[in-house]
């Protein structure tokens, strides 16, 4: 049997499981979306180089990314 401060985090799991999964989905498919030119800069440009213009959404990819990691690592069984 297990204890009980442990059957909270038991259950949320697979919650969590799936949510890491659906972060790693989201952040590749915005970042190849990007790479693509699909999807351009969030803000206007103006005279700014079109490197630094993708900044912030290549940076809200890659964190949307690394949420799905810790999510995966941290929701596995030890």
């Amino acid at each position: 049997m297990t204890p009980p401060e442990r059957e909270p985090s038991r259950r949320l799991r697979p919650v969590r499981l799936f949510a890491g999964v659906l972060c790693l989905l989201l952040g590749l498919a915005l970042m190849l979306l990007l790479g693509l030119g699909l999807l351009g800069p969030a803000a206007g440009v103006g005279g700014s180089p079109a490197l630094v213009a993708l900044m912030p959404s290549v940076a809200i990819g890659v964190t949307v990314f690394a949420l799905g990691l810790w999510l995966l690592a941290t929701g596995r069984r030890r």
